[in-house]
């Protein structure tokens, strides 16, 4: 129902209330106005008193009609305020709960502040207390995968590569559209140079997101160490593509060249890049050393 059908309602019902308040009070308003005009139905014909009664009554009834009105209409005036008041605060209300419960899930504050303590322990390098207080939450919340971003942290830097691959896995098979995760599984099976595996890894990051140099590197990387440098070359060339400026990326490109038996395409690329970018001193080095061995 709309507010303006509703307002209409109280409108009508408070005129009807107006009607009964002035039937009811007409009887008072008729006895008090017999002794105020002195009626005196015994001394004056009906007939000549008539229009006396009747002005009398007129007037107090218009004065009662009139003050019940305003009263009424400031009744109603101050429903629709209030009605309007309400309707807007609802409206921010929804607001704000969409805000605070995104979705199907609601806000857990002990959640919330468990986590940011795991972050506060591993900065200070607390790893055995920030990691128990990660395992918790898991408990509490199997699907909190912060937490476990939290954990795989721990392990990285603790050089519990297994560890980390493990937690890793589990967060690919849960959020196979989040492109970091793997990318972050890539790094730690490079790491235990598990080279085919990683390879995959990246590649599929690079499937979701195929704007982060650094992951094209890692991917060449990859491959070479699996035996596979002929396959690793474009990766290089795609990362130097996306990051020119990046001199170390173009240094791993010329070094994948003259695995290649590339070298004099890798010299001459080397020092073009060296006539623009005179100031890079690993430039000159990396050209001398070529020259050098010939």
């Amino acid at each position: 129902m709309s507010f303006t059908l509703i307002a209409n309602l109280v409108l009508i019902l408070a005129v009807l209330g107006v009607v009964v308040l002035f039937l009811r009070r007409l009887p008072e308003v008729v006895e008090k106005d017999k002794g105020s005009v002195e009626l005196e139905t015994e001394k004056q014909p009906f007939l000549k008193k008539a229009p006396r009664v009747c002005k009398v009554l007129s007037k107090k009834a218009w004065k009662h009609i009139k003050n019940a009105s305003v009263f009424v209409g400031q009744k109603i005036w101050h429903f629709m305020l209030e009605a309007k008041d309400l309707k807007q605060s609802q409206i921010l209300a929804n607001r704000v709960a969409r805000f605070v419960r995104p979705g199907d899930r609601t806000v857990n504050i002990g959640m919330y502040s468990s986590l940011k303590k795991a972050d506060r322990l591993i900065s200070e390098g607390n790893f055995e207390e920030a990691e128990e207080t990660l395992i918790q939450v898991i408990r509490k919340n199997p699907q909190e995968y912060l937490a476990y971003e939290g954990l795989m942290k721990i392990y990285i830097k603790q050089k519990k590569h297994d560890n980390a691959i493990e937690i890793l896995e589990f967060l690919v098979k849960h959020n196979p559209q989040n492109d970091n995760y793997f990318a972050y599984l890539g790094n730690a099976l490079l790491s235990t140079r598990r080279f085919s595996e990683a390879a995959e890894a990246y590649a599929k990051s690079l499937e979701l997101n195929d704007l982060i140099p650094a992951r094209f590197v890692n991917l060449g990387l990859s491959l070479q160490g699996a035996g596979k440098s002929e396959e690793a070359k474009p990766n290089f060339e795609k990362a130097v593509e996306l990051e020119p400026g990046n001199m170390q990326y173009l240094l791993i490109l010329i070094d994948s060249m003259v695995t290649l038996g590339e070298k004099e395409e890798a010299l001459e690329k080397l020092k073009s890049v060296f006539e623009k970018h005179p100031e890079e001193v690993s430039l000159k080095e990396k050209i001398q050393q070529m020259e050098h061995l010939g």
